[in-house]
């Protein structure tokens, strides 16, 4: 029982002073770079929103995964279109294939 105890104490006190090392920053917010839409941007948004499209259609009937994957391209899109400001992570998260596990 002394040696449970002694593990749980020693993993209590690891705990408390590795907290504030994992802790971020207070009050500061993260940066992130805003994307300037082109016709480029949008023209391989759309490709991407029609391929996924596509391979709805065709490939993958059964799985609503990249139909969803279109309407959020399409989505950024209008938002892109609209003047909001959009991060670049997003455009390129977008422009990624879908994964399927």
């Amino acid at each position: 029982m002394k040696k449970l105890s002694t593990i749980f104490a020693a993993g209590t006190v690891a705990l408390t002073l590795s907290t504030p090392v994992l802790a971020g920053s207070v009050g500061i917010s993260r940066s992130y770079v805003v994307v300037q839409p082109d016709a480029q941007t949008f023209a391989q948004l759309e490709q991407a929103s029609e391929a996924a499209q596509r391979e709805a259609r065709e490939g993958n009937k059964n799985n609503p995964a990249f139909a969803q994957k279109s309407y959020e391209i399409d989505q950024l899109v209008q938002r892109m279109k609209s003047g909001q400001q959009v991060a670049q992570e997003q455009v390129d998260q977008a422009l990624q294939p879908v994964w399927i596990w």
